[in-house]
């Protein structure tokens, strides 16, 4: 919470001063990330913390609509693989959790340098 809340202000505040992102698209790309993350953790509260749905709200406002979808999608192949991986090789059983922030954050890493350039590639 000490890095969320005060992350979610700058990149809201910063939005309005980003010509590419805008406030509007922020706001979009905030509401559908913490909306994409909430529907696990209230379907099944094990398999998702509040503070991946947190991060995804802010990985959203940072960046934006319609770029939030391509670092929702890298977080859930990155993590997907990973923990298929894990499971394979016996490393992790399917009771013991993987983490999902580190995927959220790389893949909003990723999206913040890359994001347009996958976008267009994609369209």
């Amino acid at each position: 919470d000490k890095v969320i809340y005060p992350g979610m202000i700058l990149a809201l505040a910063f939005s309005f001063f980003w010509p590419e992102l805008g406030v509007v698209s922020s706001l979009i790309g905030g509401a559908i990330g913490l909306a994409a993350m909430a529907l696990p953790f209230i379907i099944y509260r094990r398999g998702m913390g509040m503070g991946d749905v947190k991060l995804g709200a802010l990985v959203g406002l940072m960046s934006g609509y319609p770029l939030v979808a391509i670092a929702l999608l890298l977080a859930v192949i990155t993590g997907g693989l990973v923990a298929a991986i894990l499971l394979a090789f016996k490393i992790k059983k399917r009771s013991d959790p993987i983490p999902f922030a580190p995927f959220l954050a790389t893949s909003a890493m990723v999206t913040l340098l890359w994001g347009q350039a996958i976008w267009q590639w994609y369209l």
